[in-house]
């Protein structure tokens, strides 16, 4: 990728397996691969830079962060933070070690 590159990256495939078993709404996934994008950029600029990342946990929590809008699609829409809580047992409950 360099950095004129605007095509916007995949998920990590544990983050795009976890989106398609929950049947996560398009706007959802939309949003989870923006902000992956944008963290993949970043990662790479720091790394550049000489800055120790862990790029792989990083990307990995941009590509879920909002995960627990699945349970919580309103909060698509108005502010809430009841997905927050729902996320983390999401993941827990799909095997995601914290």
């Amino acid at each position: 990728m360099t950095d004129s590159d605007d095509t916007i990256l995949p998920l990590p495939a544990t983050a795009a397996e976890l989106l398609e078993a929950l049947a996560a709404p398009p706007r959802l996934g939309a949003h989870l691969r923006a902000v992956h994008h944008v963290a993949h950029r970043l990662t790479g600029d720091l790394e550049k830079e000489g800055l120790a990342v862990d790029r792989v946990a990083v990307l990995f929590g941009a590509a879920t962060h909002d995960i627990g809008k699945v349970r919580h699609p309103e909060e698509l829409e108005e502010p809430g933070h009841a997905h927050e809580p729902a996320g983390y047992e999401l993941l827990l409950n799909y095997g995601v070690p914290h």
